[in-house]
Protein backbone atom coordinates (compact mmCIF):
# COMPACT_ATOMS: atom_id res chain seq x y z
CA UNK A 1 0.00 0.00 0.00
CA UNK A 2 1.77 3.76 -0.85
CA UNK A 3 1.64 6.69 0.91
CA UNK A 4 -1.51 8.09 -0.49
CA UNK A 5 -3.16 4.96 0.00
CA UNK A 6 -2.33 4.77 3.66
CA UNK A 7 -3.42 9.18 3.64
CA UNK A 8 -6.80 8.04 2.51
CA UNK A 9 -7.07 4.69 4.61
CA UNK A 10 -6.30 7.36 7.60
CA UNK A 11 -9.19 9.84 6.53
CA UNK A 12 -11.58 6.94 6.24
CA UNK A 13 -10.84 5.57 9.66
CA UNK A 14 -10.79 9.20 10.65
CA UNK A 15 -14.13 9.54 9.44
CA UNK A 16 -15.37 6.70 10.88
CA UNK A 17 -14.44 7.20 14.70
CA UNK A 18 -15.93 10.33 14.20
CA UNK A 19 -19.49 10.18 13.17
CA UNK A 20 -21.42 8.94 16.40
CA UNK A 21 -24.11 7.59 14.12
CA UNK A 22 -24.81 6.33 10.72
CA UNK A 23 -26.87 8.90 9.96
CA UNK A 24 -23.64 11.15 10.02
CA UNK A 25 -21.54 8.65 8.52
CA UNK A 26 -23.76 7.98 5.61
CA UNK A 27 -23.51 11.76 4.90
CA UNK A 28 -20.03 11.26 4.85
CA UNK A 29 -19.65 8.59 2.77
CA UNK A 30 -22.07 9.74 0.30
CA UNK A 31 -20.19 12.97 0.14
CA UNK A 32 -16.87 11.32 -0.20
CA UNK A 33 -18.20 8.86 -2.56
CA UNK A 34 -19.34 11.31 -4.99
CA UNK A 35 -16.79 13.96 -4.28
CA UNK A 36 -13.25 14.50 -5.95
CA UNK A 37 -11.95 11.96 -4.12
CA UNK A 38 -14.43 9.18 -5.00
CA UNK A 39 -11.90 7.04 -6.55
CA UNK A 40 -9.43 7.23 -3.86
CA UNK A 41 -12.26 6.53 -1.20
CA UNK A 42 -13.81 4.07 -3.09
CA UNK A 43 -10.43 2.03 -3.30
CA UNK A 44 -9.54 1.87 0.35
CA UNK A 45 -13.20 1.30 1.73
CA UNK A 46 -12.97 -2.07 0.38
CA UNK A 47 -9.89 -2.89 2.52
CA UNK A 48 -11.43 -1.69 5.63
CA UNK A 49 -13.95 -3.20 4.90
CA UNK A 50 -11.57 -6.16 4.52
CA UNK A 51 -9.99 -5.85 7.43
CA UNK A 52 -13.33 -5.72 9.45
CA UNK A 53 -14.59 -8.82 7.93
CA UNK A 54 -11.31 -10.51 8.79
CA UNK A 55 -12.72 -11.02 11.96
CA UNK A 56 -15.56 -12.82 11.27
CA UNK A 57 -16.59 -16.11 9.71
CA UNK A 58 -16.73 -14.75 6.49
CA UNK A 59 -13.29 -13.50 6.30
CA UNK A 60 -13.32 -10.51 3.03
CA UNK A 61 -16.15 -8.77 0.92
CA UNK A 62 -16.18 -12.04 -1.40
CA UNK A 63 -17.08 -13.94 1.73
CA UNK A 64 -19.66 -11.44 2.69
CA UNK A 65 -21.32 -11.62 -0.95
CA UNK A 66 -21.26 -16.00 -0.52
CA UNK A 67 -23.56 -15.19 2.93
CA UNK A 68 -25.56 -12.78 1.37
CA UNK A 69 -26.37 -15.24 -1.37
CA UNK A 70 -27.13 -18.44 0.44
CA UNK A 71 -28.59 -16.30 3.09
CA UNK A 72 -31.51 -15.35 0.26
CA UNK A 73 -30.12 -12.81 -1.30
CA UNK A 74 -28.45 -13.92 -4.48
CA UNK A 75 -30.92 -12.01 -6.58
CA UNK A 76 -29.64 -8.67 -4.80
CA UNK A 77 -26.26 -10.05 -5.25
CA UNK A 78 -26.00 -11.01 -8.67
CA UNK A 79 -27.32 -7.28 -9.61
CA UNK A 80 -25.00 -5.55 -7.63
CA UNK A 81 -22.29 -7.92 -9.90
CA UNK A 82 -24.04 -7.28 -12.99
CA UNK A 83 -23.99 -4.02 -15.58
CA UNK A 84 -27.65 -3.75 -14.73
CA UNK A 85 -29.23 -1.45 -11.82
CA UNK A 86 -28.31 -2.22 -8.54
CA UNK A 87 -31.90 -4.26 -6.50
CA UNK A 88 -31.98 -2.91 -2.94
CA UNK A 89 -31.62 -4.54 0.35
CA UNK A 90 -32.63 -3.60 3.71
CA UNK A 91 -31.43 -2.87 6.66
CA UNK A 92 -33.49 -5.96 8.18
CA UNK A 93 -32.34 -8.33 5.47
CA UNK A 94 -28.78 -7.17 6.08
CA UNK A 95 -29.63 -8.40 9.87
CA UNK A 96 -31.06 -12.05 8.67
CA UNK A 97 -28.42 -12.68 6.79
CA UNK A 98 -25.21 -12.02 8.74
CA UNK A 99 -26.75 -12.30 12.43
CA UNK A 100 -26.09 -9.70 14.98
CA UNK A 101 -22.76 -11.43 16.28
CA UNK A 102 -21.06 -10.70 13.08
CA UNK A 103 -22.57 -7.30 12.61
CA UNK A 104 -20.89 -6.58 16.27
CA UNK A 105 -17.72 -8.06 14.69
CA UNK A 106 -17.57 -5.98 12.18
CA UNK A 107 -19.04 -3.08 13.56
CA UNK A 108 -15.90 -2.69 16.26
CA UNK A 109 -13.62 -3.57 13.32
CA UNK A 110 -15.18 -0.19 11.49
CA UNK A 111 -15.46 1.91 15.05
CA UNK A 112 -19.41 1.91 14.40
CA UNK A 113 -22.33 0.58 16.92
CA UNK A 114 -24.08 -2.64 15.79
CA UNK A 115 -26.79 -0.65 15.34
CA UNK A 116 -25.53 1.69 12.82
CA UNK A 117 -24.26 -0.81 10.40
CA UNK A 118 -27.11 -2.66 8.74
CA UNK A 119 -28.18 0.54 7.33
CA UNK A 120 -24.86 2.06 6.50
CA UNK A 121 -23.92 -1.57 4.41
CA UNK A 122 -28.39 -1.50 2.80
CA UNK A 123 -27.26 1.63 1.66
CA UNK A 124 -23.72 1.50 0.76
CA UNK A 125 -23.21 -1.97 -0.24
CA UNK A 126 -24.68 -2.49 -3.57
CA UNK A 127 -23.19 0.42 -5.27
CA UNK A 128 -19.26 -0.39 -3.42
CA UNK A 129 -20.01 -4.06 -4.67
CA UNK A 130 -21.18 -2.55 -8.18
CA UNK A 131 -18.17 -0.15 -8.56
CA UNK A 132 -16.28 -2.96 -7.73
CA UNK A 133 -17.22 -5.51 -10.37
CA UNK A 134 -17.22 -3.61 -13.54
CA UNK A 135 -16.62 -6.84 -15.10
CA UNK A 136 -19.28 -8.81 -13.34
CA UNK A 137 -16.50 -10.16 -10.85
CA UNK A 138 -15.62 -8.70 -7.52
CA UNK A 139 -12.04 -7.49 -7.61
CA UNK A 140 -9.56 -7.67 -4.88
CA UNK A 141 -9.22 -5.06 -3.00
CA UNK A 142 -5.42 -5.62 -1.76
CA UNK A 143 -4.71 -5.95 -5.53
Amino acid sequence: MGLFDNMVGGVLNNMLSQAGNSEGLGNLLKSAMNGPMAGAITQALPGLLDQALAKTPYGNLEGLLAQLNASGLGEQVASWLSSGPNAPVSAEQIVTALGDTQLGQMAAGLGLSADSLPNLLSQYLPTLIDKLSPDGVLKDPAA
